[in-house]
């Protein structure tokens, strides 16, 4: 009876959990507007109701419409995003020795170049945003941290790249990382929007890209909105905002996980590459600077918080697919809690419900 059930449940995971939002990449650039029609970002992708987007200032609002056919999306102001206090940036000191102190780098999107720099927005399998990781990865460790950093390709860059980097992300939150990061360039055609200078040198700005749709989602969103702090306080205008999506872009896997967006592809390569050093200094920071042991201790925590929430999705998902088996094969509800009381003692031994035999 078990083996008739499993496929019947892959089948409910299925139609409840279609395609994640952050698989879908027509390219699409979508002009996302305020309520009086004033322009607020540029978003390559579809953007949803419900997403929300935080400006570089602050700016704080919700997707409430999306107008396909126009390519456009109109957002309710919120109010003034309140950011994380960060009192361990008073002192300058960045303490390296204690926890694990390891990052994971990857790139779900491994065509994504630098159009005038790479000659091309997309080179097939291995594109220039490799060298946009390597570039952070060894200014992080520069900082003395351990990189554990993937090369490994997930071309082409279609609806199922996200499906194809979660091994590679999951394989590399198994080395025990404090956090994990998926390093992309955006894909909006105007470079304008991510020019900036810091500290007399050019350099483009970074998007941070959160998912909603998984049990890390606040968690993830905190890690965002810490990076941000960090990066406003050190280097203004290095971090351009955060887009906080419907998708989950495999953030379900880690508390502290988040999407970097360094530039667009019609930035000049050498000036994203200038931004990673002044980003590793700031992730280093938002992770384990100032205060001795509290940043690891703090991610630890977060992230144990994160496991013991995804069991629990996990189980919810199982109980009610069950359910939904019970209901199909007795065609009453009456019937299905009878049949679905006695699969939930059978798969569990008799642990929960009663005993389960027969007589």
């Amino acid at each position: 009876m078990m083996r008739r059930f499993v496929p019947i449940l892959m089948l409910f995971l299925l139609l409840a959990f279609p395609a994640r939002a952050d698989e879908a990449d027509d390219g699409s650039v979508y002009e996302i507007l305020d309520a009086s029609g004033a322009a607020v970002t540029l978003f390559a992708g579809v953007p949803e109701a419900g997403d929300e987007y935080i400006s570089g200032d602050n700016a704080h609002y919700r997707i409430t419409r999306v107008e396909e056919a126009k390519k456009r999306a109109y957002a309710d102001f919120l109010g003034a995003f309140s950011l994380p206090d960060i009192p361990w940036e008073e002192d300058d000191a960045l303490p390296v020795s204690q926890a694990k102190h390891a990052v994971a780098l990857y790139c779900t999107h491994s065509d994504e170049s630098y159009e005038p720099t790479d000659g091309k927005s997309s080179i097939s399998r291995r594109g220039g945003i490799y060298d946009v990781a390597e570039a952070l990865k060894k200014h992080l460790e520069e900082k003395g941290i351990t990189v554990y950093y993937s090369d490994e390709n997930h071309f082409p860059h279609d609806a199922g790249a996200y499906r194809r980097s979660r091994s590679t992300a999951a394989s590399l939150k198994e080395e025990g990382v404090d956090a994990m990061f998926d390093v992309h360039r955006d894909g909006i055609p105007d470079a304008a929007q991510y020019e900036s200078e810091v500290n007399g040198k050019g350099v483009t700005k970074v998007r941070l890209l959160v998912g909603r749709s998984n049990q890390n989602a606040d968690a993830n969103r905190q890690f965002a909105a810490q990076i941000k702090a960090v990066a406003d306080r050190r280097y203004p205008g290095l971090v351009k905002d955060i887009y906080i999506g419907k998708g989950t872009y495999n953030q379900d896997l880690m508390a502290q996980a988040v999407l970097l967006e360094f530039g667009t592809h019609k930035s000049d390569k050498s000036e994203v590459l200038s931004s990673t050093a002044y980003m590793a200094d700031v992730l280093a920071r938002a992770l384990y600077g100032g205060v001795t042991g509290a940043a690891g201790d703090g991610g630890a925590a977060r992230e144990n918080t994160g496991g013991w929430k995804g069991v629990a999705w996990v189980l919810g998902l199982l109980v009610a697919g069950m359910f939904v088996y019970s209901l199909l094969a007795t065609g009453s509800g009456k019937g299905a809690l009878a049949k679905w009381k006695g699969n939930f003692r059978e798969m569990t031994g008799g642990l929960f419900g009663g005993r389960g035999g027969r007589k």
